[in-house]
């Protein structure tokens, strides 16, 4: 079962990084966005997310298209439309 936890409010959201230690890489490029027909086991669609790092890595984060859509919803019932 594929999770995505959601915070519309992300401001001190992730505590556990500063408590221990954590190396962070702050990345504003480099990321791609890709629908995956029939990327569940169940043959639903999902989204891949890739992540090029600096260091010749890259990470690849996968959910639903229904968690990464609702998501969505809950940002823009947060924040509003921005394309508006």
């Amino acid at each position: 079962m594929l999770g995505l936890e959601i915070h519309v409010d992300g401001e001190g959201c992730w505590p556990d990084i500063a408590e221990k230690k954590m190396t962070v890489r702050h990345i504003t490029n480099g990321m791609q966005i890709a629908g995956l027909p029939g990327g569940l086991k169940s043959g639903k669609p999902s989204v891949a997310i890739r992540i090029d790092l600096d260091d010749n890595e890259v990470v690849f984060a996968e959910t639903s298209l229904v968690l990464f859509l609702s998501a969505a919803d809950a940002l823009k019932a947060r924040y509003g439309d921005p394309r508006k």
